[in-house]
C-alpha cells in the first residue's frame, strides 16, 4: 500500500487506464451534420400596409381581420370559412386577398406570420391574414353597413352545435351587408387574378412532375426486384443419371 516515513503514510493509488469524460463523445453528431431549424418569426413582424405611402403612419390597430380560410372553399365553417361554397374559391392567399383590395382601393395592411387560430395547419401552411380599413370600405361604397349600424361579422358567427343548419342557410344567401358582402366581392375578383392563375397552373404541373418520377422510380424498383429475386431459385437443367 506505501511506505512508512516519519510517522506519515503515502498511499500510491493503483488502478486502471483513466475512463474518458464522455463515453459516447465518438458517437456525437459533428455540428456540420446536425440540422438546424430556423427560428419562429414574430407573428407581429413584417407587416405590409397600402398604400405604402402610409407606412409610417397608418394605424390598424382597429381594422377588421380577413385570414384566407374566410374565403377557402376546401375548408368547413369550424376552420373558418365565413361564405357558402358556392361563393367561395380554393387555397386563397394572403397575397391574392391584398391584390383584389388594391383593385377596390381599399387600405389594408399585411401580417404574414399570423394564423388562423381555429385551424392549426394555417400557421405554416397558407399563413398570413390581412387588416382592412372597413370604414374606409363603407364610405368609398365598396360595401354597405349592416341595419344595425355594423359592419364586421357579428351575428354571422355560427354556433358550433348548429354547424350543419348553418351552412344550409348560407347557401340561400345572396349578396347582403358588411363584410359578408366584402368577403364575397374579394372571392369574385380573386377567382380572375391572373397571377393565381399561373400559380394554380404550376402547381398542377409541378405535381404532375412529381407522379411521373414517383411511377418511373416504382417501375424501376419492381423490376430491379424481379430480376434479382428469381435467379436464386431456378435450378440447372441437365441429363438424368440412369
Amino acid at each position: 500500500m506505501g511506505k512508512k516515513g516519519g510517522g506519515r503514510v503515502r498511499v500510491k493509488q493503483m488502478g486502471g487506464p483513466k475512463m474518458p469524460a464522455n463515453p459516447l463523445a465518438d458517437l456525437a453528431i459533428p455540428p456540420e451534420e446536425m440540422i438546424h431549424l430556423p427560428t419562429k418569426p414574430d407573428s407581429n413582424s413584417g407587416v405590409l400596409v397600402w398604400p405604402m405611402s402610409e407606412t409610417f403612419t397608418m394605424d390598424y390597430k382597429e381594422f377588421s381581420a380577413i385570414y384566407p380560410n374566410y374565403l377557402d372553399s376546401n375548408k368547413t365553417v369550424k376552420l373558418g370559412r365565413r361564405i357558402a361554397v358556392k361563393d367561395a374559391l380554393p387555397e386563397p392567399t394572403i397575397q391574392d386577398i391584398h391584390e383584389a383590395l388594391v383593385s377596390l382601393n381599399i387600405r389594408h395592411a399585411i401580417q404574414p406570420h399570423k394564423g388562423y387560430s381555429r385551424d392549426a395547419s394555417s400557421r405554416w401552411d397558407n399563413s398570413g391574414r390581412v387588416l382592412v380599413d372597413l370604414v374606409g370600405a363603407v364610405e368609398s361604397g365598396v360595401m354597405d353597413m349592416n341595419p344595425d349600424g355594423a359592419f364586421d361579422l357579428g351575428e354571422d358567427i355560427p354556433d358550433m352545435d348548429n354547424i350543419e343548419n348553418y351552412q344550409n342557410k348560407e347557401n340561400k344567401k345572396g349578396g347582403g351587408t358588411g363584410k359578408k358582402q366584402l368577403l364575397r366581392q374579394l372571392a369574385q375578383i380573386v377567382r380572375d387574378l391572373p397571377s393565381r392563375q399561373k400559380r394554380l397552373e404550376e402547381k398542377i404541373k409541378m405535381l404532375e412532375e412529381e407522379k411521373l418520377k414517383a411511377a418511373k422510380a416504382e417501375k424501376v424498383a419492381t423490376k430491379t426486384g424481379g430480376s434479382s429475386g428469381g435467379g436464386g431459385n431456378r435450378k440447372k437443367k441437365g441429363k438424368k443419371k440412369k
